[in-house]
């Protein structure tokens, strides 16, 4: 009765897609050491997930199995309410693994696979790009840069140069 509609819920599993992942996940970072850094995170979580979950399907198979040997009409009920679950998690575990999929693609296009010690020196790098460009989308949005992230850019040492930066800005612009 509910097969077209179960087919259409297994073929749209992807909790993430793959254009979320390249530019919202990985791709928000400023720096390739970074986005190397942050696909590695996503990739540890989701295949630890996704073993946790083959266990879970697994350890389900056996109860629903062991729930029918009995021949109890309760347990049998049981059994039932079990497989319903493990549809549940056999459709997840359908958009993990393309999620996982496209996450090893993004690993694969890395031409450089850094080091913790590249990523650790690229830090500075990265916080003033992430900082400065924070900065100027407030500014580009019409608000003023908060104190906090005033004080997050002098903690990297990158407030003085968006200073001077901005009033390059404004001169060049006649303000």
């Amino acid at each position: 009765m509910y097969e077209e509609i179960e087919a259409a819920i297994a073929e749209v599993q992807q909790p993430r897609s793959r254009f979320q992942l390249e530019r919202f996940v990985t791709g928000s970072h400023a720096t390739p050491e970074m986005r190397y850094y942050q696909t590695c995170l996503e990739l540890q979580d989701m295949i630890y997930k996704f073993q946790v979950a083959q266990i879970g399907v697994k350890k389900a198979e056996l109860k629903i199995a062991r729930l029918r040997e009995t021949k109890d009409e309760m347990k049998e009920l049981k059994a039932q309410e079990t497989e319903i679950g493990l549809r549940q998690t056999r459709l997840a575990m359908i958009g993990a693994e393309r999620e996982l999929n496209d996450l090893v693609a993004i690993f694969n296009g890395f031409e450089t696979k850094f080091t913790r010690a590249e990523i650790e020196a690229a830090q500075p790098d990265y916080w003033n790009a992430r900082l400065t460009g924070n900065a100027k989308a407030m500014l580009m949005g019409g608000t003023s840069v908060n104190a906090a992230h005033i004080e997050a850019m002098e903690q990297a040492g990158v407030l003085e140069n968006f200073i001077e930066e901005v009033q390059l800005s404004k001169k060049e612009l006649g303000l």
